[in-house]
C-alpha cells in the first residue's frame, strides 16, 4: 500500500503541474523578475506548492486513517496551501503569513496532538522537561522551522532537496512505517515532478515553475509535523538530532534575521543576504551553489545520525551545533566583508576599463 500512495502522490502532482502550468498566466499566478535579489529573468509560475499539496490529498484520501488528529493536521496544511497561494498571487505579505503559521501550528499541537514535552538534557544540568509551556514553545518551534524553509527558498532546488533530505533521514531512523511515516513517503514522490520541471532535469525544459509560498510554507509544515513527531516520547530522536537535521536552514534564517534586526529592518523583509546569493555570487552559479549547500546540509545530518547512534551525549552534541553556528556567524561576517569589497573592487575596474 506505501508504493501505492507514492505512485498516487507522483501522478496526482504530475498531471496537477500539467494543468496549471497553461493556466497560471490567465489568472495572475506568475512570479515576475524585477528584484535584485531575483535571480530568473522571465515571469514563472509558482504551481509548485500546489501540486505537491494535491498529491498529499490524493495519497491520504487512499491510505491514511480518517481519524480527527490527521484531518486537524491536514486542515493546516490547507490553511498554509491557501494563504501561501494568495500570496503568490496579490502579495498578502508576512503579517498575513506569520498569522496563517501560527493557526496552522496549533491546529498541528492541540488537534492533532504534535507537541514536545522535554528538550532532553541540553545544557548538562537535566532533563528541560517543558510542562505548560509545551504548547506554546512547541508552536514558536513549528513558526521558526515554517519560516526557515520559507526564507530559503531563494534558488533552484535548494527548498526541495532539503526537505528531502530531511525527510529521508527521517523514514531511515524510524522504527516502522506508520501513518507520518507515509506522508512523508507520500511529500517526497509528490515533489519529485517539481523538482524535475524546477530544476529542468532528464531532458525537461520550457517547464519551469517554482513552490512559491504555498509550497515552501507546505514543505516546512510537513517537516516540522515530521520532526516534532520523531523527537517526541515515542519518537525515533532527541530533539538536538532534530537541530542537526535542519541546520542549514536555521542558521541561515537566523543569522539572517538577526542582521536585519540589527540594521533596524524587518526580520521579514525580503534582501539578498542568504548565504545561497552570497555563494551564487560566489561561483557566479545557482547550480554550484546548490550543490555546496546540499553537501552541507548532508554532512551536518551526517553528524546529527552518528552522535544520535552512537549515544553521544545530548549536551555534547548541543554545544557542539551550537559552536559551529557560532562559528558559521563569525565566517559569514568575514565572507560577507570580503565580498561587499571584492564588489567594489570589481565596478572600479570596470569603470577604468570603460
Amino acid at each position: 500500500m506505501t508504493i501505492l500512495d507514492m505512485v498516487v502522490a507522483y501522478l496526482v502532482s504530475s498531471v496537477v503541474l500539467a494543468a496549471l502550468y497553461p493556466l497560471a498566466p490567465m489568472i495572475g499566478l506568475m512570479d515576475h523578475p524585477g528584484e535584485r535579489r531575483k535571480v530568473h529573468r522571465q515571469a514563472v509560475p509558482p504551481i509548485g506548492g500546489i501540486a505537491i499539496f494535491s498529491g498529499l490529498v490524493a495519497s491520504s484520501l487512499l491510505g491514511l486513517p480518517f481519524d480527527v488528529p490527521h484531518l486537524y493536521g491536514m486542515a493546516g496544511a490547507a490553511l498554509l496551501v491557501l494563504v501561501g497561494g494568495l500570496d503568490d498571487r496579490f502579495d498578502l505579505g508576512p503579517k498575513v503569513r506569520l498569522v496563517a503559521q501560527v493557526v496552522a501550528a496549533l491546529l498541528l499541537t492541540l488537534g492533532c496532538g504534535v507537541r514536545l514535552t522535554s528538550l532532553g538534557d541540553l545544557l548538562g544540568f537535566g532533563p528541560i522537561d517543558l510542562g505548560v509551556f509545551s504548547v506554546p514553545f512547541t508552536v514558536f518551534a513549528m513558526v521558526g522551522v515554517i519560516n526557515a524553509v520559507n526564507m530559503i527558498d531563494g534558488i533552484d532546488g535548494l527548498a526541495g532537496s532539503l526537505i528531502l533530505i530531511a525527510l529521508g533521514t527521517l523514514l531511515l531512523l524510524a522504527p516502522e512505517v506508520g501513518p507520518i511515516q507515509i506522508l512523508m513517503l507520500a511529500t517526497i514522490a509528490a515533489l519529485i515532478p517539481y523538482l524535475i520541471c524546477n530544476l529542468e532535469l532528464f531532458g525537461v525544459t520550457g517547464r519551469k515553475i517554482f513552490l512559491g509560498d504555498a509550497g515552501s510554507l507546505l514543505l516546512g509544515y510537513i517537516l516540522v509535523w515530521a520532526l516534532v513527531d520523531a523527537a517526541g516520547p515515542a519518537g525515533s530522536i532527541d530533539s538536538v538530532t532534530a537541530l542537526w537535521i535542519v541546520a542549514i536552514p536555521l542558521m541561515d534564517t537566523l543569522r539572517v534575521m538577526g542582521r536585519r534586526i540589527l540594521q533596524g529592518v524587518s526580520p521579514f523583509s525580503a534582501d539578498a543576504g542568504h548565504l545561497h546569493h552570497f555563494l551564487s555570487r560566489l561561483f557566479h552559479s545557482t547550480r554550484k551553489a546548490l550543490i555546496v549547500m546540499l553537501a552541507a546540509a548532508i554532512l551536518l545530518t551526517a553528524v546529527g545520525v552518528f552522535g544520535l547512534l552512537n549515544q553521544i551525549g545530548e549536551t555534547a552534541m548541543f554545544y557542539a551545533a551550537l559552536s559551529i553556528f557560532v562559528a558559521y556567524l563569525l565566517v559569514a561576517r568575514y565572507v560577507h566583508s570580503l565580498s561587499r569589497a571584492l564588489e567594489q573592487q570589481s565596478r572600479q575596474i570596470v569603470g577604468e576599463v570603460t
